[in-house]
């Protein structure tokens, strides 16, 4: 039986990676010409018509290969959107934004049934929720203020691990210790209890996302290298540059992943999207998820403002960079809610944060600054999950076959 599972997911990898290579190196890498990657529109209208194949999936079932031959030229057709209307700040890019929100927005309205809320820990009252969610932005914005004056206080440790632990790492724990104590107080529930029903302590939802995150993170450095064999260009490491180290990229990593992952994901994926399923008192659980997704992800947006703000004091660029933070908000719900697993969103979630790959193509004059690298990890990443639900599928169906065969 487990040689026919084997089997079963050998034959849908062999062929996706197939079919991915065929479709990378004849249709996407000459689409998109001078750019190693798809541009912010072209990352829209892979999501878009990826949850539009999704959705026909759900009404007209779809052999999995030919679901999965689809999804793939669906990144085909997002390659030619991203060469033809490559400009992110034109209309074309907010419409296209907004209709991916939308058609994620739809595919869980459709599939509300399939997301089940048994034992997720919930602040218990309209009260509850509101002073949490203050109590969280007044200590991200404390935070922001004396930042700062935290990383010259946290900078020694820094320096003594020789960058592998940051000051990221720390304040992002530091606020994700203080949540669970707040939880604690709240809700009456233990800092255990909270961390095991969001799944964080599953060894099994550990190994899985961190499998996705390997996945993605390869097919990314593949992309880099078929685009430099592709057009002939020279690939470097980002360690030879002087401004990182190794040890300095690794450090970025793990805050960006164990620090700032964790802790936002926790805090709005689980903690503040599923006390909203529960305290907003509509009969409809389907439209009770789409105001859940749609509050948790204004929130999620809100939260970054004080950073872009100081950063960027300028309104048009917050009203752009809110948009994309619904996107990316409503992406790793998205991710959580479709795998039942809140380390991929983590994952996922630091790959989404981190500055730069390994390696990058270099010409000689300059390095190749035409690369998108969050709309990899964007594509790469939604394409890993559904593929790995569909050969999951296509195992238990091997697997229930088997079983009455014998």
């Amino acid at each position: 039986m487990k040689q026919l599972q084997c089997r079963s997911y050998l034959q849908i990898i062999l062929i996706t990676i197939g079919i991915y290579l065929l479709l990378n190196w004849f249709i996407v890498l000459p689409v998109l010409d001078t750019a190693a990657a798809l541009s912010s529109n072209g990352e829209y209208a892979f999501v878009l018509f990826t949850f539009m194949i999704m959705l026909l999936h759900t009404y007209k079932p779809l052999n999995r290969f030919l679901l999965i031959s689809l999804l793939l030229f669906s990144y085909a057709g997002a390659a030619y959107v991203s060469s033809y209307f490559g400009n992110p700040s034109s209309l074309l890019s907010f419409i296209l934004l907004y209709a991916a929100l939308f058609v994620m927005g739809l595919f869980f309205y459709v599939n509300s049934q399939s997301i089940e809320k048994s034992k997720e820990s919930v602040l218990p009252t309209v009260s509850s929720f509101v002073l949490f969610v203050i109590a969280f932005f007044s200590l991200t914005s404390f935070v922001v203020t004396f930042n700062m004056d935290l990383i010259k206080f946290l900078l020694p440790l820094s320096v003594w691990s020789m960058e592998l632990i940051s000051p990221v790492l720390l304040t992002s724990v530091g606020i994700l210790i203080i949540v669970l104590l707040l939880m604690k107080i709240l809700t009456g529930e233990s800092i255990f209890n909270v961390l095991k029903k969001s799944g964080l302590l599953s060894l099994r939802n550990v190994a899985e996302g961190f499998m996705v995150f390997l996945i993605v993170f390869s097919l990314i450095h593949i992309q880099i290298w078929m685009y430099s064999l592709y057009n002939g260009v020279s690939l470097i490491s980002t360690f030879s540059l002087n401004e990182v180290s190794f040890t300095m990229w690794t450090g970025g990593l793990i805050a960006q992943i164990f620090g700032v992952g964790i802790m936002e994901e926790i805090v709005f994926r689980f903690i503040i999207f599923w006390s909203l399923y529960s305290l907003i008192t509509l009969k409809r659980k389907s439209v009770r998820i789409l105001w859940a997704l749609l509050i948790t992800q204004i929130l999620f947006s809100l939260i970054h403002f004080p950073i872009d703000f100081i950063r960027y004091p300028d309104i048009n660029f917050f009203s752009i960079r809110f948009s994309i933070l619904l996107f990316l908000g409503m992406f790793l719900s998205v991710l959580y809610l479709y795998t039942k697993n809140l380390w991929i969103a983590v994952f996922i979630h630091g790959l989404l944060n981190l500055p730069m790959p390994v390696i990058l193509p270099y010409n000689e004059s300059r390095f190749f600054q035409e690369m998108n690298f969050s709309s990899m990890v964007i594509v790469y990443s939604l394409l890993v999950v559904i593929i790995m639900k569909a050969a999951r599928g296509r195992s238990t169906v091997s697997k229930k076959i088997f079983e009455k065969a014998s």
